[in-house]
């Protein structure tokens, strides 16, 4: 009978304790491995999502919050930054192009974003390329309607401000009246449409030529819908596995047009809660020497600042690193203590498996055979294991995977990598030098003496 097949027979022998120390090596693994899987597909579908732009800008205030919530909608906006950041962007030479965004709504729980057609005329998605459509197309709103609409919304502000009727009553007249001429304006210019990601239509059921009522506010059932701004849908995103699909984009003329977005008498201007600025503003520069100087120029201002998404997301990961190489550790300890549990398993039985390798010798096995046989059991105990959790640690990676696309929209892989396979090897090497020591009393056995005594 060939090796393998005595080690098979071996382990079918005590299905027990194979199983029992099978799956304790398993969980081990499944541990060790899934949070190493989780941490780097992560970590390079952050990477993929961040580089969709090589700034961002925005409010002053932390830079990772800005970028978590400007690519990824996690949290909320930290402020505004005045209309003319954009508008200064445009003519700065190094900007190969920039896409405005204001936020402030949702449906259903998932972030309506005023942009421009910039956004699926020259964003790319890295290993995915210009953003592309299941159904329909884009809208058509381009940075010279947006800024022609702006001064409309400046102007409805300035003539709201010289306003000289009762502030308790007629004043309030007036804005009702000013919102309204806006949002006729906008859906005058068709503007009152939107591109939706495509785990929004998945989920919400929205599809071309439905319509939805965004609601003010980023939580689900977090507002009232706004009746005036039903929008129509002309275009579903093809799937992405980044934020982009968990977003519903309008042209950001509808969203100034939105009743409550525009300015009132307790309205703060220029600042972080000035109703005419920027959420934020994605860019893409020439590499080298112009980004740096747009990055320098942006930073020299009071009212906005320029962060790398790209540092931001590794900053990110440096801090995330050290919780989960401490997780690691740990599963690392459970691997070794199940190991020596194989140990001890196997190591017990060799006093009643004596006469069995005093049968083999006699019947011509080496001393080296026998050594084999039982350090064989004891990796194929160890290999049995580390697929078993390869497979644990893949069923958690997928329920992982679809917990954080549903916070932060980024899709992760749940299948092994090089790396993976590298650790199953070391686990059966492992596994095999933990059977070593029973292997070494099995390797001692007398043939004569063991079969002598049981005549």
């Amino acid at each position: 009978m060939r090796l393998p097949a005595l080690v098979l027979r071996n382990l079918k022998r005590r299905p027990l304790a194979t199983a029992l120390t099978t799956i304790s090596v398993s969980l081990g693994v499944g541990l060790f491995s899934a949070v190493g899987a989780l941490r780097d597909a992560s970590e390079q579908a952050f990477h993929r999502s961040a580089g969709v732009c090589d700034l961002l800008v925005g409010a002053k205030g932390s830079a990772l919050e800005l970028t978590l919530n400007a690519l990824y909608h996690v949290g909320a906006s930290a402020g505004n930054i005045p209309y003319p950041v954009y508008q200064d962007l445009r003519q700065t030479k190094g900007v190969k192009w920039s896409v405005p965004m204001v936020v402030g709504d949702s449906y259903r729980g998932f972030r309506v974003i005023g942009v421009t057609d910039d956004l699926f005329q020259k964003l790319e998605v890295p290993d995915f390329g210009k953003l592309r459509f299941a159904e329909g197309g884009g809208f058509s709103f381009s940075a010279a309607q947006l800024d022609d609409f702006h001064a409309e919304v400046v102007e409805h502000a300035a003539a709201l401000a010289e306003d000289e009727h009762d502030h308790d009553h007629e004043a309030d007249d007036g804005h009702d009246h000013h919102d309204h001429d806006l949002a006729d304006l906008a859906a005058e210019n068709g503007w009152f449409v939107a591109v939706i990601g495509s785990k929004v239509a998945s989920e919400t059921g929205l599809k071309l030529n439905s319509t939805f009522e965004p609601a003010h506010n980023l939580v689900e059932g977090g507002g009232d819908a706004h009746d005036e701004a039903e929008s129509k849908v002309v275009g579903v995103l093809e799937s992405t596995g980044t934020p982009l699909d968990r977003a519903i984009f309008i042209p950001a003329a509808a969203f100034y047009a939105i009743e409550g977005h525009q300015a009132t008498e307790q309205s703060s201007f220029g600042g972080a809660l000035d109703p005419h600025g920027l959420s934020a503003i994605m860019v893409r520069t020439q590499a080298g020497y112009y980004h740096l100087q747009v990055r320098s120029k942006i930073k020299n201002r009071l009212d906005a600042q320029a962060v790398e998404p790209v540092q931001e997301i590794r900053k990110l990961f440096q801090i995330v690193g050290n919780i989960d190489g401490a997780l690691r550790m740990i599963a690392l300890m459970v691997v070794i203590v199940a190991l020596t549990g194989v140990l001890v398993a196997i190591y017990n039985t060799m006093g009643a498996r004596q006469k069995e390798f005093a049968v083999l010798r006699a019947l011509g096995a080496k001393r080296r055979t026998i050594l084999g046989l039982v350090t064989a059991e004891s990796a194929a105990i160890s290999l049995f294991g580390g697929v078993l959790g390869m497979v644990v640690a893949g069923v958690g990676v997928t329920l992982a995977s679809d917990q954080i696309q549903e916070i932060t929209g980024v899709a992760i892989s749940p299948l092994p990598d090089l790396q993976d396979l590298q650790f199953l090897l070391a686990i059966t090497a492992m596994g095999a030098l933990a059977g070593l020591v029973p292997a070494a009393r099995a390797y001692r056995t007398e043939a004569a003496r063991h079969l002598s005594s049981s005549l």
